[in-house]
Formats: structure tokens, C-alpha cells, sequence
């Protein structure tokens, strides 16, 4: 270096990086990985061969420049690469070094346990997102099935309730659709006892949504009824149950939205927002950090598909099969700061 008015300039040319690319494949990840595998079994083998006449003592022996202690981790490495030169105590003897040691070696050894340890939990994850997407699959298929599809989006199925069934019916009020249908599931009843076990648990069976049509009771046709028709087979079934037939527009239809983890259930109609739902669980008006949902501070789950829903901004659309019940699991993600950068619409 020459001297400047800041003190000492270089003036040796500095060399060239090129960059490697930043996207990768595994193949090349892992190629690479053995290439390196091959150079630190080589230099193990000429260190076996520099140090085998060589005594090594407690005190380190610097030529030069000083060599910086191994880690555990590097010490493991050596040791398992070379077991026959560990001590009685499985320590490798490169816990102390003489001037035949190199410390390319060290760099080698730390860069391919770092490069085979990432390709592990890369392949790991990769195996874990599978073995989800195959359960995910499965548990949405079998609610598909649960309910027998009759065209146009609509499901038939059989619900068995024991008596009181705590439900209320009522005609639908719509001039083009005749019959009656489920007004109101009764909070406590035998009918929300049923869909909580369905719902929330995971039982197997259907359950009962509020706007689903009555077509027969224990067999008997009732879709072109009356209420008291209804109440009298009912009454003189002679049984603690009564099995309802009901018909449910799929895609048209209200949703069953289930707030964990207290299990909050609420039927919210197609266009509604989904922190009614949240609204309801809280049991007041809740105010939100954004209003499209970037800073994540209300990202939900939902348990099936764990597709991620905004309360603040989601709405409920034809998108969802309401056989299946939305339950959604509070996942919140530092995405953005609604408390520093004041977001658009922050309250």
C-alpha cells in the first residue's frame, strides 16, 4: 500500500467473483455435496498420512499464522471420517494441531456438513408438504362423499336426530319454492350437539345447516307438507329418533363457519364478510390493523384445506361446498407493521 491523505491505499488489482446462480436444483445441490465429500476424504487421507508418525500433545504447535480451535461439530465430522484416529476418550485428535494441518480442511468439512444438513431438511419438507397434501385430499374427498350429489349443486343426505330435535322449520317464504326448510338450529338442542360433534370433532356423519330443505322424515315423504304433517310423524314414530332427509344447495347455500380454538359456530350468508363470524366468536365489533389484509396480524387457517382467510377482508363466495364446514385456527404472520408504516385504513 502507498500512503494517502486517509491513510493506506491498495493498489493490487482485486480479483473477479462470479456469482453462481441463485436458483439451484437438488440434483445439483447434491452433486456438489459429493464433490466436496470426495476433496475432504482425499485431505483426510493426507492428513492420516502426515500425522502418522506425528505425536500430538496438549499444547498446540503454530507455525505461522495461528490455526483457530475446531468446533464440536467439525470434531464429530473428522471423527466419524476417521475413527481409528480418535483418542479413548472419542475426541478427535485434532482437538490440537501441528503445522501439517491445514485449514482448507476446516472450511471443507463445515461447508459440506452445512450443504448435507440443508439438503436434508430440504428433502424433509418436501416429504411432509406431500404426505399433508394427501391427507388434505383425502379428508376433503371424504366429505364429498358424505352427502350423495344430485346436479345443479345440490346434496342430499340423512341426518338421525334423537328427540327433541331442537330445530325450528318454516315455510320458505320464496314463491317459486315450495315446501319448508330449517329455520333456526336451537343453541343446546340435539341438533347443535350433533353438529358439533360432526363439525367440531370430526365425527363421522352429516349435520344440519340452517336454510336446508325437508324432504322426508323416516322414509316418509313430507316435501310437499305442512308443518303439522311434520309434527305428526314426528310424534308417532315411535322412536326416541327421527331420521331426517334434507336437501342442501351447495355453492348457493349459507356457510358454517367454526372460529377455533373456543368453537364458535355461526351461519353466515354468500357475500357477507367473514369477521362476522370473528365478530360473533369475540362477541363484539373487532377493529383490524388493515382492511386487505397484508400486515397478517388476522390470518386464519382452515383446518382441511389450510387455505389462509383475512377476516378483515374475506368474503364468503360460491367457492366453498358447505357440506363441508369452514373451521378456521388463528395463524397470524408478521407480513406487514399496521403499528409504524399506519396502513391503509389502519383504525
Amino acid at each position: 500500500c502507498k500512503p494517502s491523505p486517509r491513510g493506506c491505499a491498495l493498489t493490487a488489482p482485486v480479483a473477479s467473483v462470479t456469482m453462481a446462480p441463485a436458483a439451484i436444483s437438488l440434483a445439483q445441490y447434491e452433486g456438489k455435496a459429493a464433490g466436496m465429500l470426495a476433496a475432504l476424504t482425499a485431505s483426510i487421507g493426507v492428513f492420516r498420512a502426515a500425522t502418522a508418525t506425528t505425536s500430538f500433545v496438549q499444547t498446540p504447535t503454530v507455525v505461522g499464522p495461528a490455526v483457530p480451535k475446531a468446533s464440536a461439530n467439525l470434531r464429530a465430522i473428522v471423527a466419524t471420517a476417521a475413527p481409528e484416529a480418535a483418542d479413548a476418550t472419542g475426541t478427535a485428535p485434532m482437538q490440537t494441531w501441528s503445522a501439517g494441518m491445514s485449514a482448507p480442511v476446516l472450511v471443507a468439512g463445515a461447508a459440506l456438513a452445512g450443504m448435507a444438513a440443508a439438503c436434508q431438511q430440504r428433502q424433509q419438507r418436501r416429504q411432509r408438504r406431500h404426505a399433508d397434501a394427501v391427507q388434505m385430499h383425502a379428508t376433503r374427498t371424504e366429505w364429498y362423499r358424505r352427502a350423495k350429489r344430485i346436479g345443479g349443486d345440490q346434496a342430499v343426505f340423512d341426518v338421525v336426530v334423537p328427540k327433541p330435535m331442537g330445530i325450528k322449520l318454516e315455510n320458505f317464504p320464496q314463491q317459486f319454492r315450495k315446501g319448508m326448510g330449517v329455520s333456526q338450529v336451537v343453541p343446546g338442542g340435539n341438533a347443535d350437539t350433533i353438529n358439533r360433534k360432526v363439525c367440531i370433532e370430526d365425527e363421522p356423519g352429516m349435520w344440519v345447516l340452517e336454510g336446508d330443505q325437508l324432504l322426508a322424515i323416516d322414509g316418509t315423504d313430507c316435501e310437499d307438507g305442512t308443518i303439522q304433517d311434520v309434527v305428526d310423524l314426528v310424534s308417532n314414530n315411535g322412536k326416541d329418533e327421527v331420521t331426517l332427509t334434507l336437501l342442501r344447495d351447495t355453492r348457493k347455500g349459507p356457510v358454517k363457519v367454526v372460529v377455533m380454538p373456543d368453537g364458535a359456530m355461526e351461519t353466515i350468508r354468500r357475500g357477507c364478510r367473514l369477521s362476522a363470524a370473528a365478530e360473533y366468536a369475540k362477541g363484539g365489533e373487532l377493529k383490524y390493523g388493515c382492511i386487505d389484509g397484508w400486515c397478517g396480524t388476522c390470518w386464519h387457517r382452515e383446518r382441511v384445506t389450510n387455505m389462509i382467510f383475512k377476516p378483515c377482508c374475506d368474503v364468503i363466495t360460491e367457492d366453498w361446498d358447505n357440506v363441508m364446514p369452514l373451521v378456521i385456527f388463528p395463524k397470524p404472520e408478521k407480513v406487514g407493521d399496521s403499528t409504524f408504516l399506519n396502513p391503509r385504513g389502519a383504525v
